[in-house]
């Protein structure tokens, strides 16, 4: 794997992710949060949370009499989240854990909600890691959860993943595609039910991603995949997402449309 300073983008991946994809797409942290209205003294449990960009703002409404648990499975993740200091001497401390979705450390409803941002499409057996969540919710708990919608609605992806497998073969793209495999808000409403939820929401909707410019975004990508490329294939990935993305690039920096599937449900 590549150094990062191949491409120019100082730091390891997930000191990338942090800096440059979770400002890039933290437009939906309030709608997601919004979805299950967290109150002050809730207990949440914020399951594939990252580097805790959405924990950190819910640990702000729940207030120092609530409680909110931040759960990856990367302890790389962990490390940075664990380093990020929190807006305000009223928030809720953080409990950080590292551990598996699929058999959450935590006893029987013990969470008022629980949330997963653009996390649970990742998960190898969806089913499972929804009984899991119901399980570690209270009576009448309130799950929110977002997945990205189709790829196709997503010029930005479209452009990178276009680019990737004409340099890199069909495989590399794949790293782009795994992201939208739940883009059907029907498939999430049955894997809700499937579940055992009710009161299931779901609802796609439209947002955007921001970057300062299009080759910003290709140096990051590259850099946080790891992938390997000479200079002339560099440059060449770089020609191609800038002339395919050039509508969506002005005053603001590159602003391209994306669209998330939002639900929400009860236990």
């Amino acid at each position: 794997m590549n150094a990062p300073n191949d491409w120019q983008i100082p730091g390891n991946w997930v000191e990338i992710y942090e800096r440059v994809f979770v400002p890039a797409m933290m437009g939906w942290a309030a709608q997601v949060i919004a979805l299950a209205q967290p109150q002050p003294e809730d207990h949440v449990l914020d399951v594939a949370c990252g580097t805790g960009a959405l924990t950190r703002n819910v640990a702000n409404l729940v207030g120092q009499r609530g409680r909110i648990v931040g759960l990856d499975i990367s302890p790389e993740m962990l490390t940075i989240a664990r380093t990020m200091p929190l807006d305000n001497s009223q928030s809720a401390p953080v409990e950080w854990y590292e551990g598996d979705a699929h058999a959450l450390p935590f006893d029987d409803e013990t969470f008022d909600i629980v949330f997963s941002a653009f996390g649970f499409m990742f998960f190898s057996d969806r089913i499972a890691v929804l009984k899991e969540m119901g399980r570690v919710l209270k009576p009448a708990g309130r799950l929110a959860l977002s997945v990205w919608g189709p790829i196709n609605k997503s010029p930005g992806q479209v452009a990178l993943k276009e680019s990737w497998e004409r340099h890199f073969g069909l495989e590399a793209g794949t790293g782009f595609s795994r992201m939208h495999v739940l883009s059907d808000p029907e498939l999430v409403r049955t894997l809700l039910d499937e579940a055992g939820f009710s009161h299931v929401l779901v609802e796609p909707t439209m947002g955007v991603v921001r970057h300062r410019s299009p080759e910003s975004m290709v140096r990051s990508v590259g850099a946080m995949f790891g992938t390997q490329a000479d200079e002339q294939t560099r440059t060449k990935l770089i020609q191609e997402v800038s002339e395919a993305l050039s509508s969506f690039v002005g005053s603001e920096g590159l602003v391209y449309p994306i669209e998330a599937i939002l639900a929400s449900a009860r236990k």
